[in-house]
Protein backbone atom coordinates (compact mmCIF):
# COMPACT_ATOMS: atom_id res chain seq x y z
CA UNK A 1 0.00 0.00 0.00
CA UNK A 2 1.12 3.11 -0.78
CA UNK A 3 2.64 5.55 1.63
CA UNK A 4 1.25 9.13 2.34
CA UNK A 5 4.25 10.66 1.51
CA UNK A 6 3.85 9.26 -2.07
CA UNK A 7 0.66 10.32 -3.09
CA UNK A 8 1.76 14.20 -3.08
CA UNK A 9 4.57 13.16 -5.70
CA UNK A 10 1.90 12.02 -8.27
CA UNK A 11 0.75 14.37 -11.02
CA UNK A 12 -2.82 16.20 -11.49
CA UNK A 13 -3.60 15.64 -15.02
CA UNK A 14 -6.61 17.45 -16.36
CA UNK A 15 -8.45 16.13 -19.81
CA UNK A 16 -10.97 18.63 -20.72
CA UNK A 17 -14.32 17.62 -21.46
CA UNK A 18 -14.55 14.76 -18.96
CA UNK A 19 -16.12 13.79 -15.62
CA UNK A 20 -13.48 13.84 -12.64
CA UNK A 21 -13.58 10.59 -11.49
CA UNK A 22 -13.12 8.91 -8.38
CA UNK A 23 -8.75 9.11 -8.44
CA UNK A 24 -8.95 13.01 -8.79
CA UNK A 25 -11.44 13.39 -6.13
CA UNK A 26 -8.66 11.39 -3.94
CA UNK A 27 -6.18 13.95 -5.67
CA UNK A 28 -7.98 17.11 -3.92
CA UNK A 29 -7.81 15.60 -0.62
CA UNK A 30 -4.12 15.16 -0.53
CA UNK A 31 -4.04 18.86 -1.69
CA UNK A 32 -5.95 19.67 0.91
CA UNK A 33 -4.94 17.75 4.22
CA UNK A 34 -1.84 18.77 6.33
CA UNK A 35 0.31 19.62 6.16
CA UNK A 36 1.00 20.92 2.32
CA UNK A 37 4.23 20.57 1.55
CA UNK A 38 3.75 17.62 -0.49
CA UNK A 39 1.54 19.24 -2.95
CA UNK A 40 4.30 21.12 -4.00
CA UNK A 41 5.60 18.85 -7.45
CA UNK A 42 1.93 18.25 -7.80
CA UNK A 43 0.59 21.68 -8.53
CA UNK A 44 3.84 22.52 -10.82
CA UNK A 45 2.95 19.66 -12.84
CA UNK A 46 -0.69 20.13 -13.47
CA UNK A 47 -0.87 23.92 -14.22
CA UNK A 48 2.73 24.26 -15.52
CA UNK A 49 4.73 26.36 -13.32
CA UNK A 50 7.52 27.97 -15.69
CA UNK A 51 10.28 29.79 -14.29
CA UNK A 52 12.01 28.94 -11.11
CA UNK A 53 11.45 32.63 -8.92
CA UNK A 54 7.52 32.66 -10.27
CA UNK A 55 7.18 28.93 -9.60
CA UNK A 56 8.52 29.04 -6.26
CA UNK A 57 5.93 32.32 -5.42
CA UNK A 58 2.86 30.48 -7.32
CA UNK A 59 3.35 27.47 -5.38
CA UNK A 60 3.58 29.49 -1.72
CA UNK A 61 0.22 31.53 -3.01
CA UNK A 62 -0.94 27.25 -4.11
CA UNK A 63 -0.28 26.42 -0.62
CA UNK A 64 -1.29 29.08 1.48
CA UNK A 65 -4.96 29.43 -0.59
CA UNK A 66 -5.32 25.54 -0.32
CA UNK A 67 -4.57 25.86 3.29
CA UNK A 68 -7.25 28.49 3.46
CA UNK A 69 -9.82 26.10 1.67
CA UNK A 70 -9.29 23.39 4.61
CA UNK A 71 -9.73 25.61 6.81
CA UNK A 72 -12.83 27.45 5.24
CA UNK A 73 -14.37 23.67 4.96
CA UNK A 74 -13.26 22.74 8.22
CA UNK A 75 -15.09 25.33 9.74
CA UNK A 76 -18.47 24.71 7.88
CA UNK A 77 -17.99 21.46 9.04
CA UNK A 78 -17.61 19.87 5.76
CA UNK A 79 -15.95 16.04 5.95
CA UNK A 80 -13.11 15.67 3.12
CA UNK A 81 -14.71 12.20 2.58
CA UNK A 82 -17.99 14.52 1.10
CA UNK A 83 -16.59 17.42 -1.29
CA UNK A 84 -17.41 16.96 -4.44
CA UNK A 85 -15.09 18.13 -6.79
CA UNK A 86 -16.00 20.78 -10.00
CA UNK A 87 -15.63 19.60 -13.48
CA UNK A 88 -11.86 19.12 -14.58
CA UNK A 89 -11.36 22.88 -16.38
CA UNK A 90 -12.96 24.54 -13.30
CA UNK A 91 -10.44 22.65 -10.88
CA UNK A 92 -7.64 23.94 -13.37
CA UNK A 93 -8.64 27.71 -13.33
CA UNK A 94 -9.45 27.43 -10.12
CA UNK A 95 -5.69 26.26 -8.49
CA UNK A 96 -4.35 28.67 -11.84
CA UNK A 97 -5.82 31.53 -9.81
CA UNK A 98 -5.11 31.16 -6.66
CA UNK A 99 -1.54 30.32 -7.85
CA UNK A 100 -1.60 33.93 -9.25
CA UNK A 101 -2.99 35.46 -5.75
CA UNK A 102 -0.56 37.23 -4.33
CA UNK A 103 -2.67 39.46 -2.00
CA UNK A 104 -4.29 38.04 1.01
CA UNK A 105 -7.58 39.29 0.34
CA UNK A 106 -7.83 38.42 -3.38
CA UNK A 107 -6.14 34.90 -2.67
CA UNK A 108 -9.18 34.71 0.44
CA UNK A 109 -11.85 35.68 -2.60
CA UNK A 110 -10.39 32.48 -4.86
CA UNK A 111 -10.34 30.24 -1.63
CA UNK A 112 -13.70 30.89 -0.51
CA UNK A 113 -15.12 30.76 -4.07
CA UNK A 114 -13.28 26.73 -4.16
CA UNK A 115 -14.23 26.06 -0.93
CA UNK A 116 -17.85 26.61 -1.73
CA UNK A 117 -17.61 24.68 -4.87
CA UNK A 118 -16.43 21.62 -3.20
CA UNK A 119 -19.24 21.50 -0.51
CA UNK A 120 -21.82 19.26 -1.08
CA UNK A 121 -24.45 20.84 -0.59
CA UNK A 122 -23.58 24.46 -1.30
CA UNK A 123 -25.16 24.96 -4.66
CA UNK A 124 -22.20 27.14 -5.79
CA UNK A 125 -20.23 26.35 -8.87
CA UNK A 126 -17.30 27.96 -10.50
CA UNK A 127 -19.24 30.02 -12.60
CA UNK A 128 -17.15 31.40 -15.68
CA UNK A 129 -18.41 35.16 -14.72
CA UNK A 130 -17.03 34.54 -11.25
CA UNK A 131 -13.41 33.06 -12.37
CA UNK A 132 -13.34 35.99 -15.07
CA UNK A 133 -14.04 38.92 -12.20
CA UNK A 134 -11.63 37.13 -9.86
CA UNK A 135 -9.19 37.28 -12.42
CA UNK A 136 -9.25 41.25 -13.12
CA UNK A 137 -9.34 42.60 -9.11
CA UNK A 138 -6.67 44.35 -8.04
CA UNK A 139 -5.74 44.39 -4.25
CA UNK A 140 -7.95 47.36 -4.06
CA UNK A 141 -10.86 45.96 -5.50
CA UNK A 142 -10.63 42.92 -3.86
CA UNK A 143 -10.77 45.17 -0.71
CA UNK A 144 -13.48 47.07 -1.66
CA UNK A 145 -15.62 44.22 -2.00
CA UNK A 146 -14.74 42.96 1.49
CA UNK A 147 -15.58 45.80 2.77
CA UNK A 148 -19.25 46.26 1.24
CA UNK A 149 -19.73 42.86 2.48
CA UNK A 150 -18.67 43.22 5.93
CA UNK A 151 -20.73 46.44 5.83
CA UNK A 152 -24.08 44.59 4.69
CA UNK A 153 -23.05 41.48 7.17
CA UNK A 154 -22.97 44.14 10.28
CA UNK A 155 -26.18 45.90 8.77
CA UNK A 156 -27.79 43.01 9.12
CA UNK A 157 -26.48 42.12 12.55
CA UNK A 158 -27.53 46.01 13.56
CA UNK A 159 -31.38 44.80 12.62
CA UNK A 160 -31.30 41.98 14.43
CA UNK A 161 -29.88 43.67 17.44
CA UNK A 162 -32.53 46.32 17.09
CA UNK A 163 -35.06 43.65 17.07
CA UNK A 164 -33.96 42.17 19.90
CA UNK A 165 -33.60 44.81 22.05
CA UNK A 166 -37.03 46.70 21.47
CA UNK A 167 -38.69 43.53 21.41
CA UNK A 168 -41.87 43.13 24.60
CA UNK A 169 -39.57 41.41 26.78
CA UNK A 170 -36.76 43.67 26.47
CA UNK A 171 -38.30 46.88 26.23
CA UNK A 172 -35.69 49.51 27.35
CA UNK A 173 -37.22 52.52 29.39
CA UNK A 174 -35.65 54.85 26.17
CA UNK A 175 -35.52 52.40 22.91
CA UNK A 176 -34.72 55.36 20.75
CA UNK A 177 -31.80 55.94 22.34
CA UNK A 178 -31.34 51.96 22.46
CA UNK A 179 -31.67 51.65 19.20
CA UNK A 180 -29.24 55.28 18.56
CA UNK A 181 -26.65 52.98 20.95
CA UNK A 182 -26.35 50.02 18.63
CA UNK A 183 -26.58 51.76 15.51
CA UNK A 184 -23.57 53.87 16.81
CA UNK A 185 -21.86 50.85 17.65
CA UNK A 186 -22.21 49.48 14.13
CA UNK A 187 -21.12 52.17 12.63
CA UNK A 188 -17.92 52.56 14.60
CA UNK A 189 -17.02 48.89 13.60
CA UNK A 190 -17.97 49.98 9.83
CA UNK A 191 -15.73 52.67 9.82
CA UNK A 192 -12.78 51.04 11.58
CA UNK A 193 -13.23 48.63 8.59
CA UNK A 194 -13.01 51.14 5.94
CA UNK A 195 -10.03 53.18 7.69
CA UNK A 196 -8.20 49.62 8.28
CA UNK A 197 -8.31 48.87 4.24
CA UNK A 198 -7.23 52.69 3.50
CA UNK A 199 -10.50 53.29 1.67
CA UNK A 200 -11.58 56.47 3.82
CA UNK A 201 -9.89 58.85 1.64
CA UNK A 202 -10.49 57.58 -2.39
CA UNK A 203 -8.76 58.39 -5.16
CA UNK A 204 -8.75 59.25 -8.74
CA UNK A 205 -10.33 56.33 -11.04
CA UNK A 206 -11.39 54.23 -7.74
CA UNK A 207 -13.65 51.17 -8.41
CA UNK A 208 -13.15 51.74 -12.34
CA UNK A 209 -13.36 47.73 -12.75
CA UNK A 210 -15.83 47.32 -10.23
CA UNK A 211 -18.07 49.76 -11.77
CA UNK A 212 -17.33 48.88 -15.46
CA UNK A 213 -18.19 44.60 -14.56
CA UNK A 214 -21.86 46.14 -12.47
CA UNK A 215 -20.02 44.66 -9.04
CA UNK A 216 -21.06 48.19 -6.98
CA UNK A 217 -23.50 50.73 -7.44
CA UNK A 218 -23.83 54.01 -6.01
CA UNK A 219 -26.49 54.76 -3.49
CA UNK A 220 -29.75 57.09 -4.33
CA UNK A 221 -29.83 59.82 -1.15
CA UNK A 222 -33.05 59.59 0.90
CA UNK A 223 -35.84 61.36 0.11
CA UNK A 224 -35.68 65.41 0.09
CA UNK A 225 -37.48 67.79 1.86
CA UNK A 226 -39.49 70.38 0.30
CA UNK A 227 -39.36 73.30 2.19
CA UNK A 228 -42.76 74.71 2.99
CA UNK A 229 -43.81 77.34 1.47
CA UNK A 230 -44.43 80.39 3.92
CA UNK A 231 -47.58 82.61 4.05
CA UNK A 232 -48.35 85.78 5.47
CA UNK A 233 -51.87 86.11 7.55
CA UNK A 234 -55.25 85.71 6.05
CA UNK A 235 -53.21 82.67 3.96
CA UNK A 236 -51.63 85.48 1.58
CA UNK A 237 -48.40 83.97 -0.02
CA UNK A 238 -45.32 85.45 0.22
CA UNK A 239 -44.37 85.80 -3.35
CA UNK A 240 -40.37 85.66 -2.59
CA UNK A 241 -40.23 83.05 -0.19
CA UNK A 242 -42.37 80.71 -2.09
CA UNK A 243 -39.74 81.22 -5.09
CA UNK A 244 -36.87 80.56 -2.82
CA UNK A 245 -38.50 77.69 -1.26
CA UNK A 246 -39.28 76.14 -4.73
CA UNK A 247 -35.89 76.60 -5.82
CA UNK A 248 -34.30 74.85 -3.18
CA UNK A 249 -36.58 72.00 -3.76
CA UNK A 250 -35.82 71.51 -7.03
CA UNK A 251 -32.58 71.98 -6.58
CA UNK A 252 -33.02 68.91 -3.75
CA UNK A 253 -34.72 67.02 -5.96
CA UNK A 254 -32.18 67.05 -8.62
CA UNK A 255 -29.56 66.50 -6.86
CA UNK A 256 -31.34 63.51 -5.17
CA UNK A 257 -31.71 61.76 -8.67
CA UNK A 258 -28.39 62.35 -10.10
CA UNK A 259 -27.00 60.44 -6.97
CA UNK A 260 -27.53 57.05 -7.94
CA UNK A 261 -26.14 57.34 -11.31
CA UNK A 262 -22.90 59.15 -10.41
CA UNK A 263 -19.99 58.07 -8.72
CA UNK A 264 -19.76 58.79 -5.28
CA UNK A 265 -16.85 60.98 -4.18
CA UNK A 266 -16.36 58.98 -1.12
CA UNK A 267 -17.93 55.83 0.89
CA UNK A 268 -19.48 58.08 3.31
CA UNK A 269 -22.95 59.64 2.71
CA UNK A 270 -21.41 63.21 2.99
CA UNK A 271 -24.95 64.84 3.28
CA UNK A 272 -26.14 62.07 5.64
CA UNK A 273 -23.31 60.60 8.19
CA UNK A 274 -23.82 57.51 8.82
CA UNK A 275 -24.76 55.91 5.84
CA UNK A 276 -22.87 54.98 2.87
CA UNK A 277 -22.95 56.07 -0.47
CA UNK A 278 -22.19 52.79 -2.20
CA UNK A 279 -23.30 49.34 -2.46
CA UNK A 280 -22.98 45.68 -4.04
CA UNK A 281 -24.78 45.10 -7.24
CA UNK A 282 -27.06 42.29 -7.68
CA UNK A 283 -24.00 40.05 -9.56
CA UNK A 284 -21.84 41.53 -6.57
CA UNK A 285 -23.76 40.44 -3.97
CA UNK A 286 -23.79 36.76 -5.70
CA UNK A 287 -20.14 37.25 -6.08
CA UNK A 288 -19.84 37.88 -2.37
CA UNK A 289 -22.22 35.22 -1.58
CA UNK A 290 -20.12 32.65 -3.69
CA UNK A 291 -16.59 33.73 -1.94
CA UNK A 292 -18.23 33.28 1.44
CA UNK A 293 -17.95 36.95 1.91
CA UNK A 294 -22.05 36.71 2.73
Amino acid sequence: MAEEGEKGGSSLKVSIGKEIDAALGDVIRGLLKKPAEEAGHLIADGIGILGDRVRRKREVNTHLGLEEVRKKLESDGVDMKDITPPKEEELHLLINGISLAGDETVRDMWAGLFAKALEPDSGTTAERPFISVLQSLSPSDAKIIDFLAFAERRERILKADVREALSTGNMPIHPRKEALKLQEVAWLEIRQKLDGYGLGKLWSGWGDNLFRQGLIEGLPSPPPNIPKIPAHALGRVDSGAMTKALWQGLSSVAKAAGSGHSRPHAFVNSDHPGTLSVRLTGFGRRLAEACGLL
